[in-house]
């Protein structure tokens, strides 16, 4: 549970509520999770909307929520949330749901708590069964087990340190290759030995694995990143940017077979996600299977017909299958 929530700078009007008090409790003090937990149940929050009309179906009526490009479904501890950074400045339609209801509703898909604030928090799938099964305080509590406060806060600040040792030098969702100096490896190498150190006391901490990972993505030395990231798919059974940078890696390492596995993985853990259905099509494209890659970027395009990146994967898989263009390997991509 270590480093989910990643603090950047003080909101003047945070907390507001005392939903948010426990947000920031839970940031500041791993020993207070539960509290957290335990009111983000019973919270009202806010959830976006398209604006359309319910649609009834039965006793029921179905909203259609609003989903980040990542796949995540946004929602809020209070309407000022909304407006954080100012990233949305107009005003948006939303619903307010309880906290239970919400999550219920909401079950198999991945959400973000304040994703525009000082203290986002991702709340994965296998977290919310927990949590409405009431088994997450048992995960706590183990989690807990053998380490002091004091222990805990040390690795938390530990880990909040090594990742702000990775800002601006590494990119989610993709390795864009550019010129490293020495002053940034450095900083990168000593965000690698900070990771180590959490792993020491807690080795199943996948966030640390994870950062470790992107670390050795910039450095450049793929193939360690790649295992790192495999070891964080097995701790971690639900997050798909694990299986995404997975894929990644192993096109970087020209391993066909892998990019595959873990393409298809990442969409087995975010099903309705545009971005992982593009990196698959691509990946297909490059095996030699034209018409799943087609296929794939077609269920891509009705979840989000905007994206240009898969705009251009679709005309690239089109100038294949027409003969106007050859097959393209990895190198043909990785130098393009």
């Amino acid at each position: 549970m270590l480093g989910l929530f990643k603090k950047k700078k003080n909101d003047t009007d945070f907390p507001s509520n005392d939903f948010e008090h426990s947000i920031l409790d839970a940031a500041t003090n791993s020993r207070t999770y539960d509290q957290f937990y335990t009111k983000l149940l019973w919270a009202d929050l806010i959830v976006l909307t398209d604006g359309s009309t319910p649609k009834e179906e039965g006793e029921n009526a179905t909203v259609n929520f609003i989903a980040l490009e990542s796949g995540h479904i946004p929602i809020f501890s209070s309407i000022n949330r909304i407006h954080d950074k100012g990233i949305i400045k107009k005003e948006v339609p939303f619903i307010t749901l309880k906290g239970h209801d919400l999550l219920e509703i909401t079950k198999g898909a991945s959400l973000v708590l304040n994703p525009y604030s000082d203290y986002p928090k991702e709340l994965v799938p296998e977290e919310i069964n927990d949590l409405l099964e009431g088994t997450i305080y048992g995960k706590l509590e183990e989690m807990n087990k053998g380490l002091s406060v004091q222990e805990l806060n040390e690795l938390d600040e530990l880990f909040k340190q090594a990742f702000k040792r990775l800002n601006k030098l590494i990119y989610l969702d993709g390795f864009r290759p550019r010129s490293l100096d020495l002053v940034n490896e450095k900083k990168l190498r000593q965000s690698i030995a900070e990771f180590e150190q959490i792993l020491e006391k807690v080795p199943d901490h996948w966030q640390s694995i994870f950062g470790m990972a992107k670390a050795y993505q910039r450095i450049g030395e793929h193939s360690k990143s790649l295992e790192l990231l495999e070891s964080a798919l097995e701790l971690e059974k639900t997050d798909h940017s694990i299986a995404l940078e997975a894929s990644i890696e192993a096109v970087n390492l020209r391993n066909l077979e892998k990019a595959l596995l873990y393409s298809e993985e990442a969409i087995k853990r975010s099903p309705n996600n545009h971005v992982l259905l593009g990196n698959y099509a691509m990946n297909l494209l490059v095996a030699g299977r034209e018409t799943e890659a087609k296929e794939t970027i077609e269920k891509a395009f009705i979840l989000n017909d905007s994206d240009q990146i898969n705009a251009n994967i679709s005309r690239m898989i089109n100038d294949v299958i027409n003969g106007k263009k050859k097959r393209p390997t990895f190198d043909d991509l990785l130098n393009y």
